[in-house]
């Protein structure tokens, strides 16, 4: 499958940094599916998301010297230069981490998009849109190598200008003797909800790498108070899409079946484990693992409760001067 965004979907989808553009970025890489880029939607992405970002620049700057002028004295506010953004733009699209295609304008192209503007047929027909006739003949000119997805929410290329018609039919009939099909969809929403697949997790890969991570404080609070591990009874887990489509964030809690090592009669002992990290599907890979505390929980042969919690706290650095702050991306898939 080849997948073509227009510039409508670039632009409000953050050039495919939003949370739900990361997810399909993942199911794209993870599916083999491919990428298309046409020339005229680059360009006009560019120059608009480009346009964009100065503006924000500029409101900022603005609102921050009425702030100051209100105040007298406040922090500086560091903000990109001009320079640092149209260095920026180009990289959204070299660093997307899915197979890419790039489609060069071309002649045919601007003839097929031509004739379309004339004859007013779709998608030219409402207004002079020149470039959504090209962006039509390239995705035709893609079925020669597999089936095509247009995301777009310009309604020229939906049947009576409605979503839930699906293509227009005068675009049906130009596709409909080839082999591959062209399908459009109005959202990238509606985009996962196609790629969407199952993610499995294996308890007993993640068990073993969170006890191999965390061996001398699990299994050395076990020891202390007398305890061995036996089986796991629950692990549950969430994951979520990233910035990056090769790894997954992951939370997870698990129970776990305690044995009295000293005889003591106690009963009904279990561990409760929290904690995330990272996951890497290509190679079922656990990173970063962090442990939020344990709390194993006990009856005494009287029939009381016995409990013991070992906790764990991850601070965060001090900063001196400006804070750096990280984009933190996450959706997600179960």
């Amino acid at each position: 499958m080849i997948v073509v965004f227009d510039t409508n979907i670039w632009l409000s989808e953050l050039g495919l940094r939003s949370p739900t553009a990361a997810a399909v970025r993942f199911f794209l890489k993870h599916s083999g599916a491919r990428v298309a880029i046409p020339e005229v939607v680059r360009l006009e992405v560019e120059q608009n998301l480009t346009s964009r970002l100065l503006e924000h620049i500029d409101d900022i700057r603005k609102a921050h010297r009425q702030l100051l002028t209100a105040f007298g004295k406040l922090r500086e506010v560091v903000l990109p230069s001009e320079e640092d953004v149209r260095q920026k733009v180009p990289e959204l699209f070299n660093s997307l981490q899915v197979e890419r295609i790039d489609v060069p304008f071309s002649l045919e192209a601007a003839r097929s998009s031509l004739l379309k503007t004339i004859l007013k047929q779709p998608p030219s027909h409402q207004s002079q849109q020149f470039k959504d006739g090209v962006i039509w003949a390239d995705c035709i000119s893609l079925l020669a190598q597999d089936d095509v997805v247009l995301v777009t929410a310009d309604k020229a290329f939906y049947h009576e200008q409605t979503y839930a018609k699906g293509l227009s039919q005068s675009l049906q009939r130009e596709v409909q003797e080839l082999q591959r099909t062209i399908r459009v969809l109005p959202a990238i929403a509606d985009l996962l909800d196609a790629l969407k697949a199952p993610i499995e997790i294996d308890p007993d890969a993640l068990q073993a790498a969170f006890i191999a991570e965390f061996s001398k404080s699990v299994l050395g609070s076990l020891e202390r108070h007398g305890f061995t591990l036996g089986e796991r009874s629950s692990c549950t887990y969430k994951v979520y899409a990233t910035e990056d489509p090769t790894v997954l964030f992951l939370d997870f809690a698990m129970e776990i079946q305690c044995i009295d090592a000293r005889g003591d009669g106690r009963t009904e002992a279990a561990l409760h484990l929290k904690g995330d990290g990272s996951f890497l599907p290509e190679t079922k890979a656990f990173r970063n693992l962090r442990n939020f505390g344990e709390h194993l929980k006990f009856q005494m042969p009287d029939g009381t409760k016995g409990e013991m919690r070992n906790a764990v706290i991850y601070a965060q650095g001090t900063v001196i001067g400006h804070k750096e702050v990280s984009s933190v991306v996450r959706y997600a898939l179960s």
